[in-house]
């Protein structure tokens, strides 16, 4: 089993510190019986290898990929199209083989454009989301029924480091995605597809695990737990 990471080695280290906390502390082994492996890297050809994808936060998505809207809003930063670009890329690869995709962030905006929804590229309240010399907190609100409500209930405290976003009433959601979280501004914070292998959150479950783990917000380690049960049921499908 292996789990690719859709980014540059150098900006990924939190991703890979929270997959081997749980990988070390779950009973995940492959159906073959070796111990799955963390793999990073934008290349397409690499990607063929992977059993699941993980899609990483970063900076802004270029407004290349932004449906109606060719220029880039003065609020935005760290663009880099061909990252953007790889990324689809391999986003596409995985939606084609059916495989567990799991968004974080930037990553869960590309997923919404990828099956044809949109973007804002500046939250109207993105002050209550920017980052401000450290992750900000606040309460978000889980759809009954959904994997998000399973894992932390109605409602819980999550960080937030961002200021582009999926608004209700201002962005269109992607064919067969679903909001399963939103924060109380509209500001979708979990999603979901209807029938394939693939969430996201606009938050950073890596940034709540282990000694970076917060007591008064939600334990990120579930999330990467529940993934990668996606990924062994998969495997062993």
């Amino acid at each position: 089993m292996i789990i690719g990471i859709a980014g540059y080695p150098q900006l990924i280290h939190a991703y890979e510190t929270a997959l081997q906390s749980c990988l070390q502390n779950g009973d995940l082994s492959a159906s073959s019986g070796k111990s799955p492996e963390i793999r990073c890297g934008l290349s397409s050809q690499n990607a063929k290898e992977w059993d699941a994808l993980i899609l990483p936060g970063g900076g802004d998505i270029s407004p290349a990929f932004l449906p109606g809207q060719p220029l880039l809003h003065p609020a935005c930063s760290d663009v880099d199209p061909q990252l953007d670009r790889s990324q689809l890329e391999l986003l596409d690869l995985f939606i084609q083989h059916k495989k567990p995709i799991l968004g974080i962030c930037k990553g869960m905006q590309l997923i919404n454009l990828y099956f044809g929804g949109s973007l804002c590229q500046h939250l109207p309240t993105a002050a209550r989301h920017k980052d401000q010399n450290g992750d900000l907190l606040h309460p978000v609100y889980a759809r009954p029924g959904s994997f998000l409500y399973d894992l932390y209930g109605p409602r819980t405290v999550v960080n937030s480091a961002h200021h582009q976003g999926i608004l209700d009433g201002s962005t269109a959601l992607g064919k067969n995605i679903a909001v399963v979280q939103r924060s109380a501004d509209g500001t979708a914070e979990g999603i979901v597809h209807n029938y394939l292998p693939v969430i996201g959150l606009q938050w950073h479950p890596e940034r709540l695990t282990g000694h970076t783990l917060h007591p008064d917000a939600a334990d990120g380690s579930l999330i990467f737990q529940y993934f990668l049960n996606l990924v062994k049921a998969a495997d062993l499908a």
